[in-house]
């Protein structure tokens, strides 16, 4: 154990903060005898692969690195090895995945991630400390962030790149992961971001959900069932690509009768429907807001072109409108006239989409989990806080905030620090590490201490050591 257990604040003014904080001082002792016993253990395990490594790699040096472990950090001292290419390789370092000249677990980095999707870098190291025995840098979480990042999009654009250019799309990463379904119903939406050391001032996140329904979840409260998200800075060809790349990790989509994709009207957002073969829909929040901006309180006007809208019918809505801005003049006018192009510029969406489906469900409801999908996903996390971006930050907050959000993230973090390293040695060692673990650790607590017994068993601190020894009854 690392020294005594002394109560901080208990000697000479009666303070009690040392018994309150009683709990603290147990785990911190635990800690250090933990992080000791872990030590202990990872230098067996590199003696192990020393014993055990191909002959094709030779010793060079041994030397010593702080591992970052979610105990806290641990003083390691393992053995550098060359290969036939005379590459310096620490196998310890990649069994234990971690990445060239980043001494920290997968575990630790792990929960730095999760922290740093939520909140700001500063923020996260700050509640990582205070929460763990785990202390990083905010620099240093923004580092693993890039790190892992940078590796998931280079995949990611490359394969994007490849179906643009010769329509071809990956197999399937999992066996279940053709789902057959009848109908999709997608949605898309951009939102500003702030951008910092750009020629432009801020850059549109284009944003894109796609689920199966809803269920119900509470009085008048609906979830959608199996969302799927996909948000970049990229363009309308590259964004809808990377969606329809998604879809078909997932989906069997010449299964899917029906595809139908809600939006604002953006030219962006309609494109969308060529790339899935879907049924445009305008969205009714967009369509309310904008009818309520030009007609303010004509409630009559409004009822008629919101139920024209509903039908259809085109000629209606721009007829009332029509009539409704020959009757006003200025602002207003122009506001009518605005709304009124913007009901036949989107006049192929105007229609409810449950009218026109192939086979019609009750259960249906309007799109419109957009908008708190938007919130949700992006706003929270990089907007509303004085935040400012750089298109790469942008593009690697999302990537790693939406596996996240997904419940990818610690397989894509196990998956990437899997490394081809000696398969049969790697078989070996986990055998011996499960071995190892099952082992009864009770024989090296049942030891004496001859200081208590010996010469100086008078002496003071043999007698405060003698109390510490003692087990109550």
């Amino acid at each position: 154990m690392k020294g005594s257990l002394a109560i901080p604040g208990g000697e000479g003014n009666g303070s009690t903060h040392g018994i309150c904080d009683l709990d603290k001082l147990f785990l911190d002792e635990w800690l250090e005898l933990g992080r000791q016993r872990f030590s202990m253990f990872l230098q067996g395990l590199d003696e192990q692969i020393r014993k055990w490594r191909p002959r094709a790699l030779h010793i060079v040096r041994r030397r010593a690195v702080w591992y970052r472990t979610c105990l806290g950090v641990v003083k390691i001292v393992r053995t550098c090895y060359r290969d036939s290419r005379g590459v310096y390789r620490y196998l310890l370092d990649e069994i234990l995945g971690m990445a060239r000249r980043c001494h920290a677990t997968v575990v630790v980095r792990g929960r730095a991630l999760e922290l740093a999707v939520q909140m700001t870098f500063r923020r996260a190291a700050t509640v990582l400390a205070k929460m763990t025995p785990v202390t990083l840098a905010h620099q240093t979480i923004h580092n693993y962030l890039r790190q892992v990042a940078d590796r998931y999009l280079r995949g990611a654009d490359q394969e994007r790149r490849r179906f643009l250019k010769t329509g071809a799309v990956p197999p399937r990463g999992r066996p279940g992961g053709s789902r057959s379904v009848d109908r999709l119903l997608v949605e898309a939406d951009g939102v500003m971001l702030s951008l910092q050391r750009q020629r432009m001032r801020k850059t549109e996140v284009k944003l894109g959900i796609a689920y199966e329904g809803w269920r119900r979840v509470g009085k008048n409260r609906y979830q959608t069932v199996n969302k799927t998200f996909v948000a970049d800075t990229a363009t309308a060809h590259e964004h809808w690509a990377g969606m329809l790349l998604k879809l078909h990790q997932q989906y069997d989509l010449g299964a899917v009768r029906d595809i139908v994709l809600g939006g604002d009207g953006a030219t962006w957002v309609k494109e969308g429907a060529d790339y899935l073969g879907a049924r445009f829909q305008l969205s009714r929040y967009h369509l309310n807001r904008e009818l309520c901006r030009a007609l303010g309180r004509q409630r009559q006007v409004f009822r008629t072109v919101w139920e024209a809208c509903e039908r259809g019918d085109v000629s209606t809505a721009v007829a009332s409108l029509a009539a409704a801005g020959a009757a006003t003049s200025g602002e207003q006018g122009r506001r009518i006239e605005r709304v009124s192009r913007y009901i036949a510029e989107n006049a192929t969406g105007l229609g409810d989409y449950r009218s026109s489906l192939r086979e019609p469900d009750s259960g249906l409801r309007r799109l419109g989990a957009m908008e708190g999908n938007v919130d949700k996903l992006v706003v929270r996390r990089m907007k509303n806080q004085g935040m400012n971006w750089t298109i790469k930050g942008i593009r690697r907050m999302l990537a790693i905030r939406f596996m996240y959000l997904e419940g990818s993230l610690q397989e894509w973090l196990h998956r990437e620090t899997e490394r081809p390293v000696m398969a049969a040695m790697a078989t070996r060692l986990k055998r011996s590490v499960r071995r190892r673990l099952k082992q009864n650790h009770d024989d090296w607590l049942q030891v004496g201490l001859p200081a208590l017994f010996g010469p100086h068993a008078s002496r003071p601190w043999v007698i405060q050591l003698r109390e510490m020894s003692r087990v109550p009854a």
